[in-house]
């Protein structure tokens, strides 16, 4: 049996309180305030999954008519990747892919309240791309876009707050 030196473990101890810092929400006393931030991101993680993510990436709640297997990303979206122009044209695949992974696994993380900032972080730099490289048509079509941006970034701030699963799990099991 390998046993781990005192330094090794007093390092894993200081990168798990780090890493407890980073993750755990802030507290928010009173049911009203905790309410007030469940519902926004609710919906965010609603509209992300079940909306935005199945017309462009392959779910079980996927359509039929999308004709997407499992975690399959659609060829439209991909060439609409594509024609962003650089960086974007190198691999549109891969940025195709992310993006709709995003969606649809980050919007069932924000609905549970799991790993609430890092999802938001990601949530946040994929409008922020988004709002920046997207060329403005006229129309007001962007404005779902800077809605999850600003919630991304509220969100990545504050943490998921008391009606999570990150609030149960780091008063669970780690003190």
């Amino acid at each position: 049996m390998i046993l781990l030196n005192q330094p090794l473990l007093r390092n894993m101890v200081r990168a798990l309180r780090l890493f407890r810092k980073v993750l755990i929400p802030f507290e928010v006393d009173g049911f009203l305030p905790n309410l007030l931030i469940l519902l926004p991101r609710i919906l965010m993680g609603s509209l992300l999954a079940f909306k935005y993510a199945p017309n462009k990436f392959g779910t079980p709640w996927t359509p039929e008519r999308m004709k997407l297997s499992t975690l399959e990303v659609s060829q439209e979206f991909v060439a609409y990747i594509a024609y962003q122009g650089y960086p974007f044209d190198l691999t549109p695949e891969v940025y195709a892919w992310s993006i709709g992974f995003m969606e649809a696994f980050g919007g069932l993380l924000l609905i549970v309240g799991l790993n609430t900032r890092i999802t938001s972080f990601f949530v946040f730099l994929t409008m922020l791309m988004s709002i920046f490289v997207r060329s403005w048509d006229g129309s007001w079509d962007i404005l779902p876009v800077f809605f999850f941006f600003c919630l991304g970034l509220f969100y990545l701030g504050l943490g998921a707050g008391k009606f999570s699963l990150d609030h149960y799990l780091f008063r669970q099991f780690i003190p």
